[in-house]
């Protein structure tokens, strides 16, 4: 995780990138829901989060193999999202020793390929 930088959004919200704020990971407890939701996430201009939706798409059965509940999906404001979510009722040391385990293996999973992406889409 060297160079990796973190960021916190609202609540109950961590978010780690790496160079790209855009391109992040996060971990999101949503209470009302009772799910923690763990992926990487796509929140750049909607023409390239549409690029990464496409880079990542046909990768898919690859990721999967180590990723197994793993979703990629269009969502909100032209964003895209590669994640999962697990239950959480309550923001416990269980919920919270699998967040990080499943952070860490989006991590090691997917970096590779976030900066395979990022080098073919560098910073404007």
């Amino acid at each position: 995780m060297r160079g990796c930088e973190t960021g916190r959004g609202h609540s109950r919200l961590l978010k780690l990138h790496y160079d790209r704020r855009e391109f992040h990971y996060e971990a999101w407890h949503h209470t009302g829901a009772g799910r923690l939701e763990v992926g990487l996430h796509f929140e750049g201009t909607p023409e390239l989060n549409q690029e990464a939706f496409d880079y990542f798409r046909p990768r898919m059965v690859e990721i999967k193999a180590s990723l197994p509940r793993a979703e990629l999906e269009p969502w909100d404001r032209g964003w895209s999202r590669l994640y999962e979510t697990l239950p959480a009722p309550q923001l416990d040391e269980h919920v919270m020793q699998s967040a990080i385990e499943r952070l860490a293996a989006y991590m090691i999973t997917l970096q590779p390929l976030v900066t395979a992406f990022l080098l073919k889409h560098p910073k404007p």
